[in-house]
């Protein structure tokens, strides 16, 4: 019909697709981004946002998914197979909505309207609100909680009770093991049927070729440029981490956000937030006792689910509640392989006391979002780039935000030239 849309959406594994309709002069859909406690324990990242279906739709087969319900206002239904969180339904009307990365479209743009930033206040540090105060040249509202019923708040608000920064800063004590300081952040889904530790980096127990983020993989020649023949720690981030071409420890992972169709598909949300640790720095006890184990991952955590979406890629996710975990590239033999023990975390289940960017364990790079090209909705990640280059900007010289330097860096790299956020 002329004066309605019809929109799909699908989960990874495609078992789960539902398709419904929108009136034509509701368009673009108003969006919210949520970063309630809930929202990020059971996606992994750092906020969601979701499509209401309109009333006289058919309602959606759920025979595929798995139901969790997360609170007493509703359940959240993701696919039992690959994890991709398709719907909420919700108790006091029965009414679905859609999780906005599922719809099956080139482009959201002019598709959907994100409007607003709410439950900012469970994040402690204003979370990735931060990142994106703008999109398609327009200031996004920021409520504490529910938009329109709660106070809105400044970019640069932090909740009362967050601790000062020399608080949740790890100790760096010599003749001190990390294990004996308590230098670790506890990761956990919503069910904490999954949880680890994630420990402060040891940039000697791994290599890694550059990433995406760093190295855009569409740019010319670059496979042998990410390849990252001089093994530049890049995934151990520290402000200083040159002096006089000397390497020294680094204090924090990096972490990134990232647009690519398939941690799109994965998760059912447009961006999703990676930290690159190596699995050195995991374990399953906070006396880092039980190391990280692969293939399958730790077998003794029972809920945690594999899904593999493509021949390189291996995702793993909580079968109860559906909370995205990891984004393993297959690698070969560990010790062997190119990527030596590196694999991504999703940073919405750090349990930072520091707030959800987890900034006393974590460095943002703030020059890119991964695999941009790929992204749905293009006013969103311009949206982001530009709001972290400005984030980066307000907190230049902080150890939480990600330069690279060095001459192995600096040498003929593409991204150089955009740095913001480094030591002078």
């Amino acid at each position: 019909m002329a004066d309605s849309k019809e929109l799909t959406s699908s989960c990874f594994c495609g078992r789960s697709t539902y398709t419904f309709s929108v009136p034509t002069s509701s368009l673009p859909l108003d969006l919210r981004l949520c970063s309630c406690d809930i929202s990020r324990r059971t996606s992994g990242t750092l906020f969601t946002s979701y499509i209401t279906v309109p009333a006289g739709n058919p309602e959606p087969d759920l025979s595929t998914l798995t139901a969790y319900e997360s609170s007493s206002i509703l359940t959240r239904h993701f696919c039992s197979t690959c994890g991709t969180h398709m719907f909420l339904e919700y108790r006091a009307d029965e009414h679905f909505e859609v999780a906005s990365g599922t719809l099956q479209l080139e482009s959201t743009d002019g598709i959907v309207d994100y409007k607003d930033h709410i439950w900012i206040e469970d994040t402690l540090d204003g979370g990735a609100s931060q990142f994106v105060t703008h999109i398609n040249d327009k200031c996004l509202s920021r409520y504490l909680r529910k938009a329109g019923e709660s106070e809105q708040i400044p970019v640069e608000w932090n909740h009362p009770s967050r601790p000062p920064a020399s608080e949740t800063e790890f100790k760096k004590e010599e003749g001190y093991t990390a294990v004996e300081l308590r230098n670790y952040i506890y990761a956990h889904c919503h069910c904490r049927g999954v949880g680890m530790y994630i420990w402060v980096p040891n940039h000697e127990l791994a290599t890694s070729p550059y990433p995406d983020l760093l190295i855009p993989f569409n740019l010319p020649d670059a496979e042998e440029k990410r390849q990252n023949h001089e093994d530049v720690k890049w995934f151990g981030q520290s402000r200083k981490q040159y002096k006089d071409n000397a390497y020294m420890q680094p204090t924090r992972h990096l972490a990134g956000l990232c647009a690519c169709k398939s941690c799109r598909r994965a998760s059912g949300f447009e961006i999703t937030a990676w930290a690159f640790v190596p699995t050195s720095c995991i374990t399953l006890d906070g006396g880092s006792n039980v190391g990280f184990q692969r293939k399958p991952f730790w077998p003794d955590m029972t809920t945690l689910k594999e899904y593999r979406s493509s021949e390189a890629t291996t995702r793993a996710f909580c079968g109860t509640c559906g909370a995205t975990v990891f984004c393993d590239v297959d690698r070969g033999e560990q010790k062997d392989g190119p990527w030596g023990g590196i694999i991504d975390v999703a940073v919405g289940l750090f349990a930072s006391k520091s707030g959800t960017r987890a900034e006393n364990m974590l460095a943002w790079w703030p020059n890119r979002v991964s695999f941009a090209e790929e992204a749905l909705n293009k006013g969103l990640v311009k949206g982001l780039e530009e709001g972290m280059r400005a984030w980066a900007e307000r907190n230049k010289g902080e150890d939480y935000v990600a330069v690279m330097e060095g001459p192995e860096w600096e040498k003929d790299n593409p991204m150089v030239q955009k740095r913001v956020g480094g030591s002078e």
